[in-house]
């Protein structure tokens, strides 16, 4: 079997800043392949749309916390969105949404159906999230420190 690959490039990625909505707090990541994220229409839309969004993280059939992390991911195709919030202790329940660049306002599922796929790019905050919930949250059961979980993010 013959592989296509293309070459590994790191990827820009900023913490943008949290927001709350539906008293659930969110800390805000860019990615892009471009030398700076230029969706800004699609991102305005995201925000704005955030307190549907969260719509997902009160709704779940498992306990949560309120807290978690949204990718907005500029890529080929498209804008993929993540969010993934903290539920049942110690498991990240995931959303993905696609955002066409020619239909900024649609915020609509994946691409991928009902597979919640994560690239090799959004793996790098997947991992800096799990870190920093070990060690604000899991690391200390009668006392989680929610709010130094909300303030360590991924710096790059």
């Amino acid at each position: 079997m013959k592989y296509q690959f293309e070459k590994y490039e790191d990827r820009k990625i900023e913490f943008i800043k949290s927001f709350s909505a539906n008293d659930c707090k969110v800390k805000v990541y860019t990615i892009t392949n471009r030398e700076n994220f230029e969706s800004t229409e699609i991102f305005e839309n995201i925000i704005k749309e955030l307190p549907n969004l969260t719509g997902n993280i009160i709704n779940s059939s498992i306990p949560t916390y309120k807290h978690a992390f949204l990718i907005v991911h500029e890529s080929r195709p498209g804008v993929f969105i993540h969010l993934c919030w903290w539920t049942d202790e110690n498991i990240l329940e995931t959303k993905i949404y696609f955002v066409d660049f020619d239909k900024p306002s649609e915020i609509n599922s994946s691409i991928f159906g009902e597979k919640q796929m994560v690239c090799v790019w959004e793996m790098e905050i997947y991992y800096h999230e799990r870190k920093a919930w070990i060690k604000h949250v899991l690391s200390h059961p009668k006392s989680p420190n929610f709010d130094d979980y909300m303030n360590d993010y991924l710096i790059k």
